[in-house]
């Protein structure tokens, strides 16, 4: 199976979810009025931490499995051991990162994390093989990242929409830069089937538990501003695919975009609760992601390698 192997684009994902579960926290402190301010500060940065935590630990463990077990097709016990050395390290100190920093935020946030810290492990060492049920999974570790300060959290509706983007956004990198195993025809059903549960698990959540799956002092009217954001990620990615010299450059972009818009959205859904000064923030941030990682990336595209797929 192919893997993507470029250190901007996974810098771009690590960033798009730190705002996602800033967004989260956001919204759970608007809609339900509690926490102070400093509180609030302090939450948002757990939050954030363990979400480049699990990001980093994911992608750490990929690295290692895959280092060992090249090393090992090669014959070498000193190239195994040299080439799984830094990366133990590495997953080690990112979980723990992502735990400490999800203790902060309570018992539930622990279990959380420790739950996305295992679906992470079971889609390095399996899923990811696996094209019908690998391509859900990315989208379900964002919905979980989003969850972790608080599962409850009661806009459930903005988790579902970065789940889904992820989600889709996998399927078409897949096809775009002809990874491997290819997604058959049979294994659609099974990637729409595997969406279809992660959405009635977000979206149920809070039903689960007798609450309102949507805030009482909000109208679907509240949908137009994530909704028009998302129309926006559509147009610059359309330009940015026809744009593209090949067709895994096309998949590099996707990916990068999709991450780095994540903050417009966020904002979009603060806009959407009169959150103002939140949604400033990540227009911020928003601004300079795609001015600096996507604007480096782009001018370093110009005379560097492509992005390195495996």
């Amino acid at each position: 199976m192919t893997r993507i192997r470029d250190q901007h684009i996974r810098g771009s994902i690590a960033f798009g979810a730190a705002c996602d579960a800033a967004l989260s926290v956001v919204l759970t402190s608007r809609i339900t009025g509690a926490g102070d301010r400093s509180l609030l500060l302090l939450s948002i940065l757990a939050a954030a931490v363990a979400a480049l935590g699990l990001i980093a630990y994911g992608a750490a463990l990929n690295d290692l499995l895959d280092r060992r077990r090249d090393a090992v097709m090669s014959g070498s016990s000193v190239a195994a051991e040299h080439a799984t050395g830094p990366n133990v390290i590495i997953v080690v100190g990112a979980l723990l990162l992502a735990t400490f920093a999800a203790m902060t935020l309570g018992r539930d946030a622990t279990y959380v994390a420790l739950v996305l810290a295992t679906l992470l492990l079971f889609h390095n060492a399996v899923a990811r093989f696996i094209p019908a049920i690998g391509l859900v999974v990315p989208g379900a570790v964002l919905a979980g990242i989003m969850l972790v300060p608080d599962w409850r959290m009661p806009m459930p509706a903005a988790v579902w929409l970065a789940m889904t983007i992820v989600v889709l956004a996998s399927v078409v990198v897949h096809v775009l830069a002809d990874k491997r195993p290819v997604l058959s025809r049979r294994a659609v059903p099974v990637v729409v089937l595997g969406w279809a549960v992660v959405s009635v698990v977000t979206l149920g959540l809070r039903t689960g538990i007798g609450a309102q799956p949507w805030p009482e002092q909000s109208t679907f009217s509240t949908l137009l501003w994530p909704l028009g954001a998302v129309l926006g990620l559509g147009l610059v990615l359309r330009w940015k695919v026809a744009t593209a010299g090949s067709r895994r450059q096309a998949a590099a972009k996707i990916i990068r975009y999709v991450a780095l818009w994540q903050p417009i959205i966020a904002a979009a859904w603060c806009a959407s609760i009169g959150a103002w000064m939140p949604a400033v923030v990540f227009v911020v941030l928003g601004v300079v992601g795609l001015l600096v990682v996507g604007g480096y990336r782009e001018l370093a595209g110009m005379s560097g390698p492509a992005a390195r797929w495996r």
